[in-house]
């Protein structure tokens, strides 16, 4: 088993996240077990509860799969794992970090919150699809949390899944069928397939979690004006938003608008008074 990484706890932009997150949550079955977590992360963004983790778990990739049950079929549970350790393995290869649970957790451990930071931390959630895995809580956590994120979603398919089960936001996603893998994944069409999505656009991705991480501790240190951006990365993550703003997909929430539009009205003149020209062109 991968050691824990350190993690803390989760932090939403606080602007509706709440009901964004109920809006997020499908009809499924399944889904009904991670309500309760919309009562976390309502309780998170107020800072109600939780150990107050300070380290950050930064990986590109959270690897997200159900934890082994004891009444699932051997055959299943197998396979199941040959498809974990595979993906483990591609990644390792191609010198992608990754996050995974650690069963059992460690003593002193909030699950909960582990997840949760992970999940903010990641540039893309990786889920292993199963009927184990979309019943299980954690799993949904890091999904609903990710998709609240407008994080990069990558589902692979283990085990048959009925698609009426499946959680309304990934329907529409094609999941990678690696239900027959038989050979080392990396040298499959499928394992490229894989990799392909994972790094495509990487730089983007990544600025996405660093301006994410960079706004979440803002904002959880009382909105801070010692921690806004300035100069050079200022006018940087301006222009990256520009664009960010054009996409159809993983487009900046509005935590992270609201960081960049803060650091420009902090800012010192003579680039004020550009700034506020900026500013409310976003806000238009």
């Amino acid at each position: 088993m991968r050691p824990i990484l350190n993690v803390g706890i989760f932090k939403s932009q606080g602007f509706g996240a709440k009901a964004q997150a109920e809006r997020v949550i499908g009809l499924g079955k399944g889904w009904v077990h991670c309500k309760r977590w919309v009562r976390v992360l309502s309780n998170v963004i107020h800072g109600a509860g939780g150990n107050q983790w300070t380290a950050d778990p930064r990986a590109q990739v959270f690897l997200a799969y159900a934890a082994a049950e004891p009444w699932s079929r051997q055959g299943q549970a197998t396979h199941r794992s040959a498809v974990v350790e595979a993906l483990r393995h591609l990644l390792t290869q191609a010198q992608l970090s990754y996050w995974e649970y650690s069963y059992p957790w460690s003593p002193g451990v909030e699950a909960e919150a582990a997840i949760s930071r992970a999940t903010e931390a990641c540039d893309s959630y990786l889920l292993v699809l199963s009927p184990q895995s979309l019943a299980d809580t954690g799993c949904l956590q890091g999904l609903l949390f990710a998709l609240s994120l407008n994080k990069r979603i990558v589902a692979v398919l283990a085990e048959t899944v009925a698609p009426s089960h499946l959680p309304e936001p990934l329907r529409n996603l094609e999941a990678i069928d690696l239900r027959a893998i038989s050979h080392p994944l990396g040298e499959s069409l499928e394992g490229r397939q894989i990799l392909q999505i994972l790094t495509h656009e990487a730089d983007y991705h990544q600025s996405h979690t660093q301006l994410l991480m960079m706004a979440l501790r803002w904002e959880r240190q009382r909105r801070d004006p010692a921690l806004l951006l300035k100069g050079k990365a200022l006018a940087w993550y301006q222009r990256w938003l520009v664009g960010a703003k054009l996409r159809s997909r993983h487009r900046p929430i509005h935590l992270q608008a609201l960081y960049v539009a803060e650091s420009v009205r902090w800012d010192e003149p003579p680039a004020m008074a550009e700034g506020l020209h900026w500013l409310k062109r976003w806000l238009d």
